[in-house]
Order: C-alpha cells, then sequence, then structure tokens
C-alpha cells in the first residue's frame, strides 16, 4: 500500500517563465495535465513515469483528452520547457525530487526528536519512581535510624552521691547505696551475670531496695552533700 503523500502547491507558479511558456502553447488543459503528472511522480515509489503508451492512455483517460496530446505534451515539457528531466526509458521532475528529500529529512528530524522526548521521558519516570519510593519509607528509614541511634547511645551512670541520695529519698541507707556504687562502678557497671547495666535505678529496687538495707532508725540520716 502506497503512503499518502502531501505536497505543497506552488503560490504562484504561473510566474515561472517555463509554466508561462507551456501556458502559451497549450492552455488550461496543459496546466491541469502538468499538475495530475507531478501527483503521479509524488506517489510512483522511485518517483518516476516510464514513457510507456500505457502511461500516456491512462493520463488521456483522465483528463479527457486524446492521447496524441499527452504524447505531445510530455515531449515538449522534456524537450522545450525543460519542466522534466528523462533518460532513455523514464522521465521525471527535480521539483518532485526536492519535495521528497525535504520531506525525508523533516522525517528524520521527527524521529530523532521522537527518541530524545522518549528517552527523557524515561528518565523522569526513573527519577518519579525513585522519589516515590524515598517519600513512601520515610516512617521505616526513620525509626531505623532512631532505633540504631538509641542502641549507640552511651549510658551516663551515676556518682556514687547521686545512688546514695536516691537510696535515702526510697528509705533505705545511704551506707548500701554506696555499697550497691562501689559494687557496680568496680565491675565497670556490669551485673552479676556479665550484662551491662543500662537502668540503674531500676537495678537499685530489684536487687538492693531489701528490708535489711531499710532505714529503722527514729533518726532519719541527713542527705550527704559533697
Amino acid at each position: 500500500m502506497k503512503d499518502t503523500f502531501y505536497f505543497s502547491h506552488d503560490y504562484e507558479p504561473t510566474s515561472d517563465p517555463k509554466i508561462q511558456a507551456m501556458l502559451g502553447q497549450f492552455g488550461a488543459i496543459g496546466y491541469g495535465l502538468y499538475w495530475r503528472i507531478i501527483e503521479m511522480l509524488h506517489s510512483d515509489n522511485e518517483h518516476k513515469l516510464q514513457k510507456k503508451q500505457y502511461i500516456y492512455l491512462a493520463l488521456a483517460q483522465q483528463m479527457l483528452i486524446d492521447v496524441e496530446q499527452v504524447t505531445t505534451f510530455i515531449e515538449q515539457c522534456i524537450n522545450v520547457f525543460e519542466l522534466f528531466e528523462s533518460d532513455q526509458n523514464n522521465f521525471w521532475s527535480d521539483r518532485v525530487n526536492r519535495n521528497i528529500e525535504i520531506r525525508n529529512i523533516n522525517s528524520a528530524n521527527k524521529s530523532k526528536a521522537g527518541k530524545i522526548s522518549a528517552e527523557m521521558r524515561k528518565k523522569a519516570t526513573v527519577v518519579e519512581q525513585v522519589l516515590t519510593g524515598v517519600q513512601q519509607n520515610p516512617t521505616k528509614e526513620r525509626k531505623g535510624k532512631e532505633r540504631k541511634e538509641k542502641k549507640n547511645k552511651e549510658v551516663i551512670y551515676p556518682s556514687s552521691l547521686e545512688v546514695e541520695n536516691y537510696f535515702f529519698e526510697n528509705g533505705y541507707k545511704m551506707e548500701a547505696g554506696k555499697k550497691a556504687f562501689n559494687y557496680y562502678s568496680t565491675g565497670n557497671w556490669t551485673d552479676s551475670k556479665g550484662n551491662k547495666v543500662r537502668n540503674w535505678k531500676q537495678k537499685m529496687q530489684a536487687i538492693w531496695f531489701k528490708d535489711e538495707n531499710k532505714i529503722n532508725d527514729k533518726k532519719p540520716e541527713s542527705v550527704m552533700c559533697r
């Protein structure tokens, strides 16, 4: 199936001396015949027409003129008006060939522009997917970061005075608090199982807040100040 080809018609082709000469001899019939041949040359795969009798007959039937008129017209357009070029077997139009060349250049440029546009859309899609993925997972990433920071956070251990006062405020002997402090600080704040003490107050409550360490005297101990 042949492609439908659009070609631009000259705005004022009659200003061409070659067309003027052709019109002077063949009139309106020649003008119509010329443009019909131009159409056929555009449609042909090689953009040429053979010097065959059946070509002339077809043109004569389409234009409702004698085949002799067609033959004479084409010969005059080749040899006199120089509107067509020819060899032994075919004739063609330089005007048509220029149109085809422009068409091919435009087609190549459109194809190139289309490929560039497709590549840009592809890159934009990849960037959009990456950004979407980042936007969808901020909570997960933030929580993971927070857990890591929490895990790596250094535990700050109390001084002896803090431990002793903590015991006293909760009704336990300050001497017991000092003993507890010395026990853990000497062991680099690890318990009897070798585990790092993370919450020293919780450890004191669980291990050292015993009845034997409670303050039983009526006279309360004074808070130590250093």
